[in-house]
């Protein structure tokens, strides 16, 4: 059973290494007890926690005949006031914005972040080239995304916060997707989304209007099985017809299809539209809508049991001796309120590093007698880091839990959590700190470690790391 209670107060601390600063907030802590499961109507299950993760299709990681690549962004880009390249200096990518990130495969098959000068390389660290079957493979990954589904009936709707920015050409062409929402219905379903950007010409650079909103189907499906815990979907793609007032669409061969109608018409203002249909291209083989993996944990109801109108039934047990009540206490501190000062910044490679240490926690257990053995656990999270400036995921937080002090042998750390920039998953999820398997007091630590990428802006950074405690 969980719940939080906030016991210190958010302060901040500043790290710095020239123009960049860095803050890491004082911890908020949480002990809890109980916590109803939520309702959802008409037979849906509530869902919480949904990810979605989408790589498109190899064309929007491919090499481009100019500007480097095609690639996605985290959040929505600025105006460059003209169709231009991006610059690093621009400040207009990022592989992390609020619950949406982008990664790509490693050399190992590791989803790792990007940076601005890493973006165009393939897995094996080579630069991706308008070739078939050339891609960074870069993704989009939602995350926290809220709704209900129903299994039984292949039936759900799920949405998702936040935005990411398809980039074509380095930067002449761009436009936003944001607000995802997953709609099925009988198997059969849309992904949609609000695009946004500007209006581009690859014929005449000199156009460059900012577009007004509009809603669109990103993806069309059918024939989807909703899991307990999630489902892969296949776009609708090959065999698809749209009708184009540029490029007419080649509807013979092996790549034939499309993106649906909405998403093309959009990218007709955009001047990206031939990019999504076979419009007899070397590139039409890597235009193929990709697999569409969606995750969420579905909320259990207490579901009412029926009986017979005005029955009462009863059943008197043998007399058995009195259960010992138990006794004792359990609870926890922090053993110092002061504020968590990772130090200075230093650069390493195309990232920036800091490193301190979480202040202890005391961990009191004295309870005993009736239902022993008693267990407990405690886990943390961290919030977005965020200053005047700008602000990135608290998954560039990682942590290496301890046991720094108990008398017993059923206290365990949890395991060690490295940072989204290395290939972790970060503290923007809740991460174990430790777990007693009988009543046991400790004392427990942490070493933190925060990677970031060198093209997060300048400024003094603040977050909160909650720990919750389930006993």
């Amino acid at each position: 059973m969980t719940a939080t209670r906030e016991t210190a107060a958010a302060r901040s601390s500043v790290l710095k290494r020239g123009g960049f600063a860095v803050a890491a907030g004082v911890l908020a802590a949480g002990l809890g007890f109980g916590a109803a499961p939520a309702f959802a109507a008409d037979g849906a299950a509530n869902v919480t926690g949904a990810s979605l993760s989408w790589q498109l299709n190899d064309e929007s990681g491919g090499g481009a005949y100019f500007g480097g690549c095609n690639f996605l962004s985290a959040g929505a880009a600025g105006n460059s006031g003209s169709s231009r390249l991006w610059t690093e200096s621009d400040g207009f990518y990022k592989s992390s914005d609020g619950d949406v990130t982008i990664t790509k495969p490693d050399s190992a098959g590791t989803q790792v972040a990007p940076t601005w000068s890493t973006k165009c390389q393939n897995a094996a660290g080579g630069a991706v080239s308008p070739a078939a079957g050339s891609t960074t493979a870069n993704r989009v990954n939602l995350a926290n995304g809220t709704g209900t589904v129903d299994v039984d009936a292949d039936t759900g709707s799920i949405a998702w916060d936040g935005s990411f920015t398809i980039v074509f050409y380095g930067g002449l062409t761009y436009w936003t997707v944001s607000d995802l929402h997953l709609d099925v219905e009988n198997g059969e379903g849309t992904l949609r989304g609000t695009a946004s950007g500007y209006g581009a010409d690859m014929y005449d650079t000199s156009k460059w209007v900012e577009l007004a909103p509009a809603t669109i189907d990103l993806a069309t499906f059918s024939g989807v099985d909703l899991a307990p815990a999630g489902v892969t979907i296949n776009p609708d793609y090959a065999g698809v017809e749209v009708s184009v007032s540029g490029t007419p669409q080649v509807k013979t061969g092996a790549t034939f299809g499309s993106f649906p109608q909405s998403f093309v018409t959009f990218n007709e203002l955009t001047g990206q539209s031939s990019y999504w249909y076979s419009s007899g291209g070397a590139a039409d083989p890597k235009k193929p809508a990709k697999p569409i993996s969606v995750g969420y944990t579905i909320e259990d109801p207490e579901t009412p049991v029926a009986g017979g109108a005005g029955d009462i039934d009863v059943t008197l047990p043998e007399v058995t001796p009195p259960i010992e009540e138990p006794s004792g206490e359990f609870g926890w501190a922090w053993a110092s309120n002061d504020v968590v000062d990772l130090g200075t910044a230093a650069q390493v490679g195309d990232t920036f590093v800091a490193n301190g240490s979480l202040n202890n926690v005391l961990v009191t257990d004295t309870r005993k007698g009736g239902a022993s053995p008693y267990t407990w656990s405690l886990s943390g999270a961290s919030s977005d880091f965020t200053s005047s400036t700008g602000s990135f995921s608290g998954s560039y937080l990682g942590w290496t839990p301890s046991v720094v002090d108990t008398a017993s042998t059923t206290v365990t750390a949890g395991a060690a959590v490295a940072s989204s920039a290395t290939g972790g998953a970060g503290l923007a999820t809740s991460s174990v700190l430790a777990t007693s398997t009988t009543a046991s007091s400790a004392t427990l630590g942490a070493g933190l470690e925060l990677v970031v990428p060198t093209t997060t802006a300048s400024g003094d950074y603040r977050a909160t790391l909650t720990v919750t405690a389930i006993s």
